[in-house]
């Protein structure tokens, strides 16, 4: 597992924001090129679940808490294990992308496609991912502006603040950073929480693949690699009322 091909967008993590206020106007045809070139690029967390990404305008999503974007990208993927985590982890570097092109984007856990997918059997709809214009602040000013837990209550892990720290300030359902990571050797085992309706267990799932995303990114910035895996041996022992999600080596 490498690192995004030709685009620096660990440092977007430190100040990236969820824009909810877009220009109306869709973007021109040569934006919409660079994100469509860019999708090529991305790197599975398993590569062995089938995933598919379309294109979707206003009128073609609906449902609660929809943020009005001239744009949103919908993933579809096979229901195999992990593949919310997979899905989570491949649309959030799509989401850290996407400000490098003055792009604004929001996370939509309740809105659906209007219309079924049509073009690949045996594929579901996963969740969304809104974008366009920001027609507000693209940034914020400072990492102090994030309202995040402490690393204490995300990891028992001690010398490993540099990755952990992009993990921390990775986006999640409600803000509500439901994942838990342990370390065993070279792995980071990562778990989402369980039980509360709020956000629903499949959005903690999805939000365990952005923070994976965002474990991938500081290991490469940091001249590490890692590699993802469903179960590793040491994995066993999960914090209670977690589940395991996946590990990561870190090497």
């Amino acid at each position: 597992m490498r690192a995004i091909n030709g685009e620096d967008v660990y440092p977007i993590i430190f100040k990236r924001k969820s824009v909810r206020k877009f220009e109306a106007a869709p973007l021109d045809e040569a934006a919409l090129q660079k994100i469509r070139t860019f999708l090529t690029t991305l790197r599975p967390l398993f590569p062995e679940i089938r995933t598919e990404l379309k294109f979707m305008g206003a009128d073609e999503v609906k449902g609660i808490f929809k943020v009005n974007a001239p744009h949103y990208l919908a993933i579809y993927s096979e229901e195999k294990d992990g593949y919310l985590a997979n899905a989570g982890f491949l649309l959030q570097q799509v989401d850290l992308f996407l400000p490098t092109l003055n792009i604004g984007s929001c996370w939509q856990g309740g809105p659906r496609p209007t219309k079924e997918f049509k073009g690949a059997d045996g594929l579901e709809f996963v969740i969304l991912l809104a974008f366009g214009r920001p027609a507000e602040e693209l940034f914020r000013n400072s990492v102090s502006e994030f309202k995040r837990n402490p690393l204490t209550s995300i990891t028992n892990i001690s010398g490993e603040d540099e990755l952990l720290e992009a993990v921390r300030l990775a986006p999640s359902a409600v803000n509500k950073q439901t994942w838990y990571f342990t370390r065993t050797g070279d792995a980071i085992h990562v778990y989402a929480g369980r039980g509360g309706l709020i956000p629903p267990q499949r959005l903690k799932a999805i939000d365990a693949g952005i923070a994976m995303c965002h474990l991938w990114l500081a290991a490469e910035n940091s001249g590490r690699k890692a590699e993802a895996v469903v179960k590793d041996p040491g994995s066993t022992g999960a914090p209670r009322d977690y589940d395991y999600i996946a590990s990561m080596i870190v090497k």
